[in-house]
């Protein structure tokens, strides 16, 4: 009896002399072990945060996670349940992309935490080019979602920023480059200075089950916000799964930024009636939008056949100017030709439900149509007015989901604008095109401030619409417009100028081999709104692209050649004399030993073209 009573006391005090609880720690490298992420849980507040270090260097600290819904508030009082670990070693192809073989290859950690009955998992993943997370509401039943905890606190005093005030004004078109706004658009690079690191801060695989966000800033975190338009809770149902939180990560320059496919890695795998379809084809497209003679297709149609181009783009009004398109669109599919035509989601449209986007899809297959461009839906359905961002709500990502959806079971491929930007959705549907969701040479007055922030924000999110060569229109010279055919990547990437004139122009013979989907991608030097160089191989072929701001000296190593073997290569440049805005072209045989040298002048240009033979058989 004494022994007893002497243990329970000895037990008593031992609990009154333990220290409080203390937060748990849970870490997950990167395979290459340069990415280190932290995630801890404070138990007494029932907190979730976490920490990611490059080599040692800090990049997020402090970083909240949590979300509200009608089950639950995980924003506290969290209780943990368990943990699990998993290593992901994929391969997959897609037609479309800035390569064509994708390696998914992370280490992956799931944290599951109880709030009452109601119970949250957060999946967490480390890639060797950034990290990301993801929340999962387990259960059955309705779930609505009000707001999200989610904070990317960026580290160190001296941080730069580019992307976008939030709200963009019209479908994503308000210039890019630096930003100092509270308020910005998905997604953001931010510069950290004295971490000499670049971050890109977005989300992945956004579906109409949830919503594209938008970041509140303060002093350096990004706060993550609903749309402006999204006003009331998000409304799906149980199991949840949320898009994917990313973080890309780059020491020193752009480079990993640049040539992630983080993106698609993060999407599900491609749809199986979509795998190898041989109805997807990217390609080059002729427009009449900007160049008129849109009643003219077969005029078109034989301009595509001389530049061996796969489409012609039929824009707004075809329906009026083109009585004949069953005609027309046999006569361009004899000559390879595929016809792609414009619709409009707002302003009394004939896509905005299912029922009548299943409509008119199937009026398009059966006049022999290739695909649909889709547009407004930024606008309102009943009046076409112009929005905040309308785009971003999960009532219009809905209306993108089920396009998407009905286009593939008719066999067309898609192009949408005035829309969300993209967010690696085509790995799930590779008849996705492309996306608008950026000021291209639509409009007028363009600067190469946004132009060369393109690159590294907008196109990171995927295929970028812009409509390249308007020789009247651009920010830059003749030789900086080629250069953007290649560092703007696009399934089918669509050239804006009218087919007399491009027929006339001095390049046309780059125009006509240079492809729109690529094997490998290289970041060779560049920085925001100031200039880019990139490599892209297709096949056996090589095409270099660069493009500044500003005049400068860059030297391109040709280093991604063989070193031994001797190759043709051609050089399209802007010509030495200022009154002379014609592209003058230099061909010379190269191996990987040696390095290219252009001395840019500003607001110019140049690409190259690196092709296997001889001189004679390369354009």
């Amino acid at each position: 009896m004494l022994r007893a009573t002497t243990t329970f006391v000895l037990v008593l005090l031992t609990l009154a002399l333990a220290p409080p609880l203390r937060a748990a720690t849970y870490t997950l490298q990167s395979p290459a072990n340069n990415l280190l992420l932290t995630v801890k849980h404070d138990p007494k507040a029932g907190t979730v945060s976490y920490d990611v270090r490059s080599k040692g260097t800090p990049i997020l600290e402090k970083a909240a996670v949590g979300i509200t819904t009608s089950v639950g508030d995980f924003t506290s009082g969290l209780a943990f349940v368990s943990q699990a670990r998993r290593q992901l070693d994929e391969s997959y192809k897609l037609p479309v992309g800035k390569r064509s073989s994708y390696l998914n290859h992370a280490r992956e950690l799931q944290l599951v935490f109880k709030k009452g009955e109601a119970e949250l998992a957060v999946l967490f993943r480390a890639y060797d080019d950034g990290v990301a997370f993801r929340y999962q509401v387990r259960g059955t039943g309705p779930l609505e979602i009000t707001s999200e905890a989610t904070t990317f606190p960026l580290s160190g005093k001296n941080v730069k920023y580019w992307g976008q005030a939030h709200p963009n004004n019209f479908g994503y078109e308000t210039p890019l480059g630096p930003v100092t706004a509270d308020r910005i658009s998905m997604p953001v690079l931010a510069e950290l200075v004295d971490r000499k690191h670049f971050v890109f801060v977005a989300q992945a695989a956004t579906y109409g089950d949830y919503i594209l966000p938008n970041y509140k800033r303060s002093g350096n975190a990004l706060a993550l916000h609903f749309p402006m338009d999204q006003k009331e809770p998000v409304k799906t149902t149980l199991p949840f799964d949320s898009p994917w939180r990313v973080v890309m990560i780059s020491p020193n320059n752009l480079g990993r930024i640049v040539e992630s496919t983080l993106l698609e890695n993060l999407n599900p795998p491609t749809e199986p009636e979509l795998v190898d379809a041989p109805w997807i084809k990217p390609g080059r497209a002729s427009w009449d939008f900007l160049a008129g003679d849109g009643d003219k297709l077969r005029t078109w149609i034989d301009f595509d056949v001389q530049m061996g181009w796969q489409y012609h783009f039929a824009d707004a009004g075809w329906e009026r100017r083109v009585p004949d398109m069953a005609a027309i669109t046999a006569y361009g599919k004899s000559k390879g030709i595929g016809v792609v035509v414009w619709g409009k989601v707002a302003n009394k449209s004939k896509v905005n439900t299912p029922e009548r986007a299943e409509a008119w899809m199937a009026g398009l297959e059966k006049l022999g149509v290739s695909g649909a461009k889709i547009d407004f839906f930024d606008q309102r359905d009943e009046t076409g007015e112009k929005t905040d961002d309308l785009e971003d709500t999960q009532a219009r990502l809905k209306v993108r989901d089920f396009l998407a959806q009905i286009a593939a079971r008719h066999h067309l491929v898609v192009e949408f604008h005035g829309c969300a930007v993209p967010s690696g959705e085509r790995r799930r549907w590779p008849h996705l095109m492309s996306a608008e969701a950026v000021a291209g040479l639509e409009k007028k007055n363009q600067t190469v401030e946004h132009d060369l922030t393109i690159p590294y924000v907008r196109n990171i999110m995927g295929p970028v619409s812009y409509t390249p060569v308007r020789l009247d229109r651009g920010a830059g010279s003749r030789a900086y417009q080629l250069a953007q055919a290649v560092i703007y990547e696009a399934g089918i990437q669509i050239f804006a100028e009218r087919h007399d004139k491009l027929k006339a122009f001095e390049a046309v013979d780059f125009l006509k081999v240079v492809p729109s989907t690529w094997d490998e991608t290289h970041f060779l030097e560049g920085y925001p709104a100031s200039h880019a160089v990139y490599a892209r191989r297709k096949g056996e072929v090589w095409y270099v692209a660069g493009m500044t701001a500003e005049a400068r000296t860059v030297k391109v190593p040709l280093t991604f050649l063989a070193m031994d073997v001797p190759r043709p290569l051609v050089i399209y440049r802007d010509g030495q004399d200022k009154d002379d805005k014609k592209v003058v072209q230099e061909s010379k045989i190269v191996t990987g030993k040696q390095t290219l040298t252009f001395a840019l002048p500003k607001a110019s240009g140049f690409v190259v073209r690196i092709g296997p033979g001889t001189l004679d058989n390369v354009p």
